[in-house]
């Protein structure tokens, strides 16, 4: 299957990272489509719509031609290209065996004949090679916090989206109040054996949540990064599977919060939409 080449950093292609990722497309991929999805997108595809949905103005948004910025296996760009009004979609992801070895698969089985309406590049969302204004809405699911530079990143992608256009992040964040010190906690776990051979690395290996390229934002921190960047929040909402601990935490930043009874999967079942327009 063709992709594009865009340009990447070798900062960014040489890091724990990109490693883990491609040693899961490498093994993934050769087990099929349901242990990729599994593996590497943590969700049963037929939810991402519904995801989508829970904010109507979203998915109806959703059409003419976007752009996925980190978009993996192409779960997410496949699930939105079903769509009869999305004419095509661009699916950036850095990991090039990721690329190569899980979208060929995982398009063809969402999308059959027209897996072509998903165009798979290997490149960076900070090094978009798209027109300004030429994009109208992009998405990013459970990637954005990986940036290395969030600004940066929404900044690139703001010059490519037309002035109508949304951009809409599904992502993880916490509560204002975190302190600094459980950030930091977070950021310094080093993972068990459990997860370094679910992971397909040595179980010796030595790994800290921060090596692997987390972070870890507040509420407040993603709207700084928003509004830096010159995007305007139009609408968000946290959506949680519907567990004894998620019904117990509650947001400190009056975001409406809505259950659902299927594994969201990732940072605690529970995800954050934020729905934004560029400044322009």
């Amino acid at each position: 299957m063709e992709f594009k080449n865009w340009p990447r950093e070798k900062s960014l292609i040489s890091g724990q990272e990109y490693l883990g990722n491609q040693l899961i497309a490498q093994n993934a991929s050769s087990k099929g489509y349901e242990t990729i999805i599994n593996e590497y997108v943590y969700i049963d595809t037929k939810y991402v719509s519904e995801i989508f949905k829970k904010i109507p103005k979203v998915w109806d948004k959703m059409k003419g031609i976007g752009v996925d910025l980190g978009g993996g296996v192409g779960c997410i760009s496949s699930t939105i290209a079903r769509k009869e009004d999305v004419k095509k979609i661009f699916c950036v992801e850095l990991v090039e065996d990721v690329v190569k070895l899980c979208q060929p698969i995982v398009k063809k089985e969402i999308l059959g004949e027209n897996y072509n309406k998903v165009i798979s590049v290997v490149g960076s969302f900070d090094n978009l090679e798209l027109e300004e204004n030429s994009i109208d809405f992009a998405v990013s699911w459970d990637s954005m916090h990986h940036s290395s530079d969030l600004v940066k990143t929404l900044t690139e992608c703001k010059r490519v989206l037309k002035k109508d256009s949304i951009l809409v992040i599904v992502d993880r964040a916490h509560n204002n109040s975190t302190p600094d010190s459980e950030i930091e906690r977070m950021l310094n776990i080093v993972y068990d054996e459990e997860f370094l051979i679910k992971n397909y690395r040595p179980k010796d290996t030595i790994l800290t949540r921060r090596e692997n390229g987390e972070h870890e934002y507040r509420i407040f921190e993603w709207k700084n990064f928003f509004k830096q960047a010159g995007y305007e929040i139009l609408d968000n909402i946290i959506i949680k599977t519907s567990t004894d601990e998620n019904k117990k935490l509650k947001n400190d930043d009056n975001i409406s919060e809505i259950f659902v009874d299927y594994e969201l999967g990732a940072f605690g079942n529970r995800k954050i939409m934020f729905v934004l327009k560029p400044i322009k």
